[in-house]
């Protein structure tokens, strides 16, 4: 390994990282195959996972896995891929926009698809182990105790007014499927502990990434946000890359069953300008 690692690993260990094509997805691959960690990437399509791979191969030995991760097969796939091997670390950053679907589709990708790879992956944690779960900040200001129980509810296969309503438009299903990856992650914090590894959802802010870019082509939202977010501007995948590295790593042993801002202070701004409502309302001064 290069360095010193920040995750400890045995030999039968390895990350998996899900989504890796996309800008953080990408960014969080590198970080690890740079400390030498065995990787298994999944994305959509092949090509560019070969791409990837192709960049990172003298540091990382590297699995393949091309395919739709809301495919019920997929994680039987990686479960395949991984032989005897333990999971070290499973970073699941696969998700879609509100751009990209419509409000149904967003809560099966995001939300329900991410509950089906961390049930299968969790009987092959290593101790010590993993799963970071990307989400998103939105998540945050989607938040209210009736809405929680909305989402709760929706995770034990109980619909409501709330969420059906919810899903009608995809932006305000991309939020629900976020907020609902934050309560899923406190949710299995304890089936994890169990297995002796750890689980957390980390949310971004508005993160310098195509994704990130087709969201502000879309409307003039996420202008507003970065106009109040404290730091700025956007961020960076390889800010993101980072805090996911720590919280792999033996430093963050205490760290399970919670979510991790990383947004430049952007929740904060919106709540200072009065809210969401208020922010949509606003007029963008040039």
């Amino acid at each position: 390994m290069k360095g010193l690692p920040r995750m400890q690993q045995t030999h039968n260990d390895v990350v998996i990282v899900t989504g890796a094509c996309g800008g953080m997805g990408a960014a969080i691959a590198r970080s690890f195959a740079e400390e030498g960690h065995a990787l298994i990437l999944s994305d959509l399509r092949e090509e560019p996972l070969e791409n990837l791979a192709k960049s990172l191969r003298d540091d990382a030995e590297i699995s393949l896995i091309a395919g739709d991760i809301a495919d019920t097969s997929l994680p039987g796939q990686i479960i395949a891929a991984l032989g005897t091997r333990k999971i070290g670390a499973l970073v699941h950053a696969a998700g879609v926009s509100p751009s990209m679907a419509d409000g149904r589709r967003i809560v099966d990708i995001n939300l329900f698809a991410t509950r089906r790879l961390v049930e299968a992956v969790l009987p092959a944690m290593a101790p010590d182990g993993a799963a970071i779960l990307i989400a998103s900040n939105s998540g945050h200001l989607l938040a209210r105790p009736m809405l929680d129980k909305a989402i709760r509810n929706l995770l034990a296969g109980r619909r409501s007014l709330i969420s059906n309503l919810l899903m009608r438009s995809s932006r305000t299903a991309y939020p629900l499927s976020k907020r609902g990856v934050q309560l899923y992650a406190q949710s299995m914090a304890p089936r994890f502990g169990a297995v002796g590894a750890r689980i957390v959802s980390l949310s971004p802010g508005i993160i310098d990434t195509p994704m990130g870019a087709l969201e502000n082509n879309a409307g003039p939202e996420m202008a507003r946000m970065i106009d109040v977010t404290p730091a700025g501007r956007t961020g960076r995948p390889e800010e993101i890359a980072a805090v996911v590295s720590f919280l792999a790593s033996s430093s963050a042993s205490y760290i399970t069953g919670t979510d991790i801002l990383v947004d430049g202070g952007s929740v904060a701004g919106v709540h200072q300008a009065g809210g969401v409502r208020v922010l949509q309302n606003q007029r963008r001064e040039r």
